[in-house]
């Protein structure tokens, strides 16, 4: 089993025909998400699998391993039918196609920066309105990923998460969005929906 890092806080595990990408976390976990299975999933081959990454990581100090799956795949199944392999919860993939002649609805400013030295491919959004809001984008998947989302806490249900949200829409309107959610933050999901983002995928996350 080969356990590559390709950035600081990614890392690509390859054993045989499985490989899964891996993101740590900090605090002792981390996701990996099966990215090939060679032949139909098969729970034994699987739980080896899960057993392996599990001992690789607790080398990088990670206690808690969470294996991602989209809902409803074999791969999804195969940890369902598994005895050792535990569900721990779901979360919705979001994403919003690209579309050039998206209009800027809201009009609100955005201030676009690069990330610091250690988040240099990182880009950092700031509303135009001091301290309201803030977010970051990274490259994911062709496209780019919105994650940090927060507006501040005496400016809540206002109104200025999906305002600033639908600016970031326009203001990467030639590039496909996603984000993700907890399943259970309902205010949440409403925000992304009224910005025009929609479910793509539902995943699943089990642990050993």
């Amino acid at each position: 089993m080969k356990l590559i890092f390709t950035a600081d806080d990614e890392a690509k595990i390859i054993s045989g025909p499985m490989e899964a990408d891996v993101f740590l976390l900090g605090n002792g976990e981390a996701e990996v998400k099966i990215t090939a299975f060679g032949k139909k999933p098969v729970v034994r081959r699987f739980e080896s699998f899960a057993a392996k990454v599990a001992k690789k990581l607790s080398k990088e100090d990670v206690e808690r391993v969470y294996f991602i799956a989209e809902g409803g795949s074999d791969t999804e199944l195969c940890m369902r039918e598994s005895r050792k392999i535990k569900p721990s919860h779901r979360e919705y993939m979001f994403a919003l196609k690209p579309d050039p002649d998206r209009k800027n609805e809201e009009g609100a400013e955005l201030l676009l920066t690069n990330g610091v030295e250690e988040e240099e491919d990182t880009i950092i959004v700031r509303s135009g309105e001091k301290g309201i809001f803030t977010a970051k984008l990274r490259s994911y998947n062709g496209g780019m990923y919105i994650y940090s989302v927060e507006v501040r806490e005496d400016m809540r249900h206002c109104g200025y998460g999906t305002k600033y949200m639908k600016s970031i829409a326009y203001a990467f309107r030639d590039t496909k969005l996603y984000l993700q959610v907890g399943s259970p933050n309902e205010i949440a999901c409403r925000l992304y929906r009224h910005a025009g983002f929609e479910v793509e995928t539902e995943l699943v996350y089990y642990t050993l």
